[in-house]
């Protein structure tokens, strides 16, 4: 829900601005014009692509496209009344906003999702509204007032900002897919240590209580890659990177997720609860096309 609330947010602002600059292209100089493409291309395109990797879990090529679009979009529509230059900037600017989104959400660990969607919604609306106030001094006042209407006033959009941002921090942030056969996933923090160097990836050990599965990381391998496990049981997951960079294993169509920054191990407890074969990739930019790959299969 917060998240519906923040895209709508953004698509109002979007709105807001390119009719106001559609209704006083004339007064906008082209320079001008130019820096609000480019400026609401690069927004817009960030906003939504921190949000959309949220809704397509796991499919990093799809959300990158569809928020590098979105961004791309936006800069072009506000810079069409204005030359085709700001068409451009627009375009660009806006493309590379949604990639830079959709990359971010990628890379960072699901602990800090929450947290930083909301920064980023609250820092980028407030530029928004400050590209709002620097168009108004280009038109001026005295126009203003002559074809004064709603999206012509600073006021109404301050009101929009605040109330659904107010609302929209109330509600906690879901970034686990509905669709996940995870019961659960808690993070086990005091798993969480330093650990220096190559060593050897302890023996897989099972219970009737808990099972224990290690995965080593490095460039650009998981080891091991073939992994069995069993259903409806709790599971100590622990990712150890031996590598000299970041790696992260990720389990494709669900929220099993962890980060490891290189020499460190990071545990997670989780549970399947449906049995099938699941594919792990590594989700960091070029990691999962040389072959940082796995395949989990879960038995009933």
């Amino acid at each position: 829900m917060q998240l519906i609330l923040f895209a709508i947010l953004f698509v109002l602002l979007a709105i807001w601005l390119i009719s106001f600059t559609f209704t006083f292209r004339s007064q906008i100089p082209s320079m001008t014009g130019m820096m609000s493409a480019m400026t609401l291309g690069m927004t817009v395109g960030l906003v939504l692509g921190s949000m959309i990797p949220l809704w397509l879990p796991g499919l990093f090529f799809q959300s990158t496209v569809v928020s590098m679009m979105i961004g791309g979009l936006a800069g072009v529509i506000i810079g069409w009344p204005i030359s085709l230059m700001a068409v451009l900037d627009g375009l660009l600017s806006g493309m590379m906003g949604g990639m830079m989104g959709a990359m971010l959400m990628f890379m960072m660990p699901e602990a800090y999702i929450s947290v930083t969607v909301k920064i980023i919604s609250i820092l980028c609306s407030g530029i928004l509204y400050v590209l709002f106030i620097m168009l108004q001094a280009e038109v001026g006042t005295e126009l203003l007032k002559q074809r004064s209407f709603l999206v012509a006033r600073p006021a109404p959009m301050f009101f929009v900002i605040l109330v659904l941002l107010v609302i929209g921090l109330q509600v906690p942030t879901d970034t686990r897919d509905a669709r996940s056969p995870l019961a659960n996933l808690t993070p086990d923090a005091s798993n969480t240590k330093h650990h220096h160097g190559n060593s050897a990836l302890p023996e897989q050990h099972y219970d009737n209580a808990d099972q224990e599965l290690r995965v080593t990381a490095s460039e650009f391998t998981f080891v091991p890659n073939n992994i069995q496990v069993r259903a409806n049981q709790p599971i100590r997951l622990t990712l150890h990177n031996s590598g000299q960079m970041e790696h992260d294993f990720e389990v494709v169509g669900t929220d099993i997720h962890i980060h490891a920054a290189a020499g460190k191990q990071i545990s997670n407890i989780v549970q399947f609860t449906e049995p099938g074969t699941y594919e792990v990739i590594c989700t960091l930019p070029g990691h999962q096309e040389p072959g940082m790959t796995a395949t989990i299969q879960v038995d009933a």
